[in-house]
């Protein structure tokens, strides 16, 4: 038997066992599903688990390996290590740098750029003025009365309170 795929999900795992076994090759999972691991639904990749506990596919004939590598290469699950072999997670590759459809993402993504910071530029000139700052006029003090005549003037007495004691 050979190892040929493994994963953190056993979901994963299940799904290439099926892709082998429909395309006729024999398969065995081990580390599979019991009642010791855990459901799908509590899987997490920030909890990693060791190699050794991972679950795996591995080809029952050794002859059939090549032809199973292969078909994990075709879908897309697995990277070649052949040189020439173009790869479906081949994302980076130097000779792709400079493709046309390259350079229009990037044309694309300045352009959306140049977009939203003029956007921002036409928002800032177009806020409100803010109101002119209140400056308190000075007010003007009545002009004191001429003193009345002698016979029209008033005696005021201030009263103060009684002092309780």
């Amino acid at each position: 038997m050979r190892q040929v795929f493994s994963s953190q999900r056993i979901e994963t795992v299940e799904g290439v066992a099926k892709l082998l076994t429909d395309a006729g090759i024999p398969v065995h999972i081990s580390n599979g599903r019991s009642y010791h691991s855990k459901r799908g639904g509590q899987f997490s990749y920030t909890e990693p688990v060791k190699a050794q506990l991972q679950p795996s596919v591995w080809v029952r004939h050794a002859d059939d390996q090549p032809r199973a590598r292969e078909l994990l290469r075709d879908a897309g699950l697995l990277e070649s290590t052949r040189p020439g072999y173009a790869s479906a997670l081949t994302f980076n590759s130097p000779q792709d740098a400079d493709t046309p459809p390259r350079r229009w993402v990037w044309r694309i993504r300045l352009i959306l750029l140049a977009l939203i910071a003029l956007a921002a530029v036409v928002m800032w000139l177009r806020r409100p003025a803010p109101p002119p700052p209140v400056v308190p006029q000075p007010q003007e003090q009545p002009a004191p009365a001429e003193s009345a005549p002698a016979d029209e003037e008033e005696d005021r007495i201030r009263i103060l309170p009684a002092s309780g004691g």
